[in-house]
């Protein structure tokens, strides 16, 4: 209340007068209360370094006075006292003026005079002695801000129309990257269509021509199972010397029977049980084209899905990076304060206790390795007796893949050139269409 009394004592008419007071600061709330009463503030002769922002809630001033401070700026919305029309700055430290200066179109009077002003600004501000070159001051003044701020909105509105017109040709570019990707799909799947009916037709002429020719091929079925008992023991032989070589030719063989396994259970259901060999030549045509057809739509529905997940992602993951690292940011600095804090407070209680934490974890590891040693001899025991029988499981097997081999070299030749060559196709196409997928990640 005593503050309010204390500006009323100090408003006559319209004009509050606070003038050589020491002010260090201008008092806006107090003179806020006083509501529209206040139409002109005199400031001068005091000691402000600085305008406050909320200066423009005494959006009523017409008259304001801030001569003979030490002011340096004035606040980015000093132009939202809309209805000021003098304004005296002389002698502070002002340099230069914010855009906001252009918004106050109601200004008819402006003094400068003994301000550290840019070049730019002290010549169109001019010497302001007279009334006439002060008013000038205002118009010159404002006009020249309002110029800079036209020009900054159009450079502005250029680059916005340069950062659209390269968006759009980036999305013109990505369509045409999508379908030259589709196009280049759609003639692969056509080529692989044709080589499809190329395979199929020589297929068919090459069982004619064995049919033709069984007794002069020189594949008999002793030669087939001499090479068969000649893998067998290049296989036992190798793996007698080279453990892990062995190891690893036995999973190969395991994959390779189960391989085999699932080719027969496809041809016994597309030949409805029947497994001769008229059955078997139609049936692997169907069953070719059937898998490619299916990779192929497992490798459409994965770039579909790809595509729509990280497009709907891609919002989430770059506003959960920027809270991520805002996040990461305060945790470091409160890390930090917290361990300045147990520093200075317990530093040699916390270098103690891990003194003798260190201490405890020597013993403990010594203790490991103590038990480790006299595990040992027990572990190597409990291999020695079970390797033999690791053995003659891996030797049962390789015995029944090389029997199921034989078997099927003996009675499908035809299927399993068909295999080999279906195989290496899947093979070709799964690897084209994840390089594909790659590349559009990319």
């Amino acid at each position: 209340m005593s503050g309010k009394l204390y500006l009323k004592d100090k408003l006559e008419d319209d004009e509050l007068d606070l003038s050589m007071m020491q002010l260090t600061e201008i008092p806006v709330k107090e003179i806020e209360q006083l509501g529209n009463k206040v139409q002109r503030l005199n400031l001068s002769h005091n000691l402000l370094t600085s305008v406050p922002a909320n200066l423009p809630l005494l959006a009523q001033l017409t008259h304001l006075d801030l001569s003979k401070n030490q002011i340096v700026d004035l606040p980015e919305n000093f132009g939202h006292l809309v209805k000021l029309k003098n304004l005296d700055l002389y002698a502070n430290k002002i340099s230069r003026l914010p855009l906001g200066f252009a918004q106050l179109r109601s200004l008819k009077w402006l003094d400068l005079k003994e301000n550290p002003l840019v070049p730019e600004l002290a010549n169109a501000a001019g010497p302001c002695v007279t009334k006439t070159e002060c008013e000038l001051a205002a118009k010159k003044v404002v006009a020249r801000l309002q110029s800079i701020e036209s020009q900054l909105f159009q450079e502005k509105k250029k680059r916005v129309e340069a950062e659209e017109k390269a968006r759009k040709a980036a999305e013109r570019k990505e369509e045409r990257e999508r379908e030259r990707l589709r196009q280049e799909k759609k003639l692969a799947k056509e080529k692989r269509r044709e080589e499809a009916k190329q395979k199929e037709m020589g297929s068919r002429e090459h069982m004619n021509m064995e049919e033709n020719v069984v007794p002069s091929n020189g594949n008999s079925p002793q030669k087939r199972q001499q090479n068969g008992s000649h893998v067998k023991q290049t296989i036992k032989s190798s793996s007698s010397g080279f453990p892990c070589l062995g190891l690893l030719l036995r999973l190969v063989l395991f994959l390779g029977v189960g391989c085999v396994a699932l080719s027969v259970s496809l041809i016994w259901l597309y030949t409805d049980g029947r497994m001769d060999s008229e059955s078997i030549q139609r049936a692997v045509p169907i069953i070719q084209k059937d898998a490619e057809a299916t990779l192929v739509v497992w490798g459409d529905k994965s770039y579909k899905l790809y595509a729509d997940a990280e497009k709907k992602a891609r919002p989430y993951v770059q506003s959960s990076v920027t809270r991520l690292t805002k996040l990461s940011e305060n945790v470091s600095l409160k890390s930090k304060q917290a361990y300045d804090w147990i520093c200075l407070n317990y530093g040699d209680s916390i270098q103690s206790a891990v003194t003798q934490a260190k201490e405890i974890l020597k013993l403990i590891w010594k203790k490991i390795e103590e038990a480790g040693k006299n595990l040992l001899p027990f572990l190597n025991r409990v291999w020695s007796e079970a390797r033999p029988y690791f053995q003659k499981l891996g030797a049962i097997i390789v015995e029944k893949a090389l029997e199921a081999w034989k078997f099927i070299q003996t009675n499908y030749p035809v299927y399993i050139e068909w295999l080999t060559a279906t195989g290496y196709s899947a093979y070709k196409y799964v690897q084209t269409t994840f390089n594909t997928i790659a590349q559009a990640m990319n």
